[in-house]
């Protein structure tokens, strides 16, 4: 095997894979115990060619339980009230970086993003510097995904994925001197680059993967959508924004087709203060009507009554409309269609969440910082294969394996200016306990998905003169339910 470098890039330019089996290698956690052993494999017949180069062959690949990155997994994930399944596949054992993610709606059946990169796409980390990726996706950053089907087996957690010459772009940079023009008004130039994946590649797991029905189930929902029933959905509470985030699945009145629509509707002291939705609508540009997913402010916040208790909130929705009255911007020599159909929503019933009881005190990641206290619990939950689990927010990132903990991680950011480009950047910086430095002071109950801290320190491995080179947590972290 040649030694490749693990940017993407390179990956699509230079990357020869021979089929390989496990090595039996000894993991960070011995699991030669286990009772039932566990393999993973994926078999391919995938070429990628990026623009004009040569086209590379991708052979498939089996892993076991003691290595560290399996060649196939499966994640069930939920983030904020809305839920996907993601496939990954992961080419070279030794970087993760050449990892194929499919992230997929099953009750829509709809292909949501495709990358090759570290991770899987999320809005979380769509638009960071650090995720260098191949993708396509709805972002406007990338082509939307097209000419590939999917196939997924819930039970058994197998899949055959089949691409014909899906396309996949890298994330556009963008050059400091404006050289493009637009009716006279100078622009950056943006360099981008774009690969074809075509063929087929097919995962399988030894042991079923574990399934939503896996992600604890909290919240009591009754719902109706323009007078007709919805599901399945799910809900959460965030305390931080003091928001009740849920979403379903409805006809929203631009075609006869089931939309993805979520929900957010803040409340304070039982006073509703706003409400949205975020759905697909129709504008007419060019003359022809184009999709777009805007967020449409509900008419009347006081068509929502909220109530509080100890334990949960409950909203209650009586003839609540949505409706998109969004004028389309105006744009040079673009003629306007105003005929489309746009979103009209009326929502019915009653939504009620668990209450989570994360409250953190945290002490300083820079040198001249403070301490701080955190109320924001887990806002994602993530279940991997048949043992692992992840959860937390853009903040906190705990990993589980058998319901003990692997890994805690802190992020803090700092913005600042790229020196290689001149351009503001986010700057990450991760506190973490791990199999290198243990994690101490921690209790977990797998019931409540709570975690108790007591002084824990995570260590921030890096070089840094401004940043502490460890803090300390005390207090507790929870998913409080979907």
């Amino acid at each position: 095997m040649l030694n490749i470098n693990s940017s993407v890039a390179v990956l699509t330019a230079s990357l020869i894979l021979s089929a390989c089996g496990s090595d039996n290698h000894q993991s960070k956690e011995n699991n030669s115990t286990s009772s039932t052993p566990f393999t993973t494999e994926f078999k391919s017949n995938l070429t990628l060619q990026k623009d004009s180069d040569p086209i590379i062959q991708i052979s498939g690949r089996r892993s076991n339980q003691n290595d560290d990155v399996n060649a196939y997994s499966v994640t069930h994930r939920f983030y904020r009230g809305s839920s996907s399944i993601i496939l990954i596949y992961n080419f070279d054992k030794s970087d993760i970086n050449k990892t194929l993610h499919i992230n997929y709606d099953p009750i829509l059946k709809k292909v949501l993003s495709v990358s090759i990169g570290k991770t899987y796409l999320t809005k979380l980390n769509i638009n960071s510097s650090n995720n260098n990726s191949l993708a396509c996706s709805d972002s406007i950053l990338f082509e939307a995904c097209k000419n590939i089907n999917v196939k997924f087996d819930e039970k058994t957690g197998n899949s055959e994925i089949n691409f014909e010459n899906l396309k996949l772009s890298n994330t556009p940079t963008i050059t400091i001197t404006p050289v493009n023009t637009l009716d006279s008004v100078q622009l950056p130039p943006i360099n981008k680059s774009y690969t074809y994946l075509t063929g087929k590649i097919s995962g399988s797991l030894s042991i079923p993967a574990q399934t939503f029905e896996n992600i604890r189930k909290t919240s009591q929902i009754n719902m109706s959508v323009n007078q007709k029933s919805i599901s399945p959905i799910d809900a959460i509470y965030d305390p931080e924004t003091k928001e009740i985030l849920f979403s379903s699945y409805a006809d929203n009145w631009i075609d006869s087709g089931l939309k993805p629509t979520n929900f957010t509707t803040s409340i304070e002291n039982t006073i509703t203060k706003y409400a949205l939705v975020e759905a697909e609508t129709l504008h007419g540009f060019s003359g022809a009507c184009m999709s777009f997913v805007v967020s449409t402010r509900i008419k009347d916040v006081a068509s929502i009554q909220a109530s509080d208790n100890t334990n949960d909130i409950s909203l209650k929705f009586n003839q609540s409309i949505y409706q998109d009255n969004t004028i389309p911007p105006l744009f040079p020599n673009i003629p306007i269609q105003q005929t489309c159909a746009t979103t009209f929503i009326q929502l019915d019933g009653v939504v009620k969440v668990n209450k989570p009881l994360t409250q953190l005190q945290i002490t300083p990641t820079f040198k001249n910082g403070e301490n701080r206290t955190v109320v924001q619990p887990a806002l994602y939950f993530d279940v991997i294969n048949h043992n692992q689990q992840r959860f937390g927010n853009n903040t906190i990132q705990i990993e589980l394996k058998n319901n003990k903990i692997e890994k805690i991680n802190f992020k803090d950011f700092l913005i600042g200016v790229d020196s290689s480009t001149g351009l503001l950047k986010r700057f990450e910086y991760n506190f973490t306990c791990d199999a290198a430095q243990s994690c101490q002071g921690i209790s977990y109950s797998p019931k409540d998905n709570q975690l108790k801290f007591s002084n824990t320190a995570l260590f921030y491995k890096g070089e840094h003169p401004e940043l502490n080179k460890n803090i300390h947590i005390n207090g507790i972290f929870d998913f409080a339910g979907r």
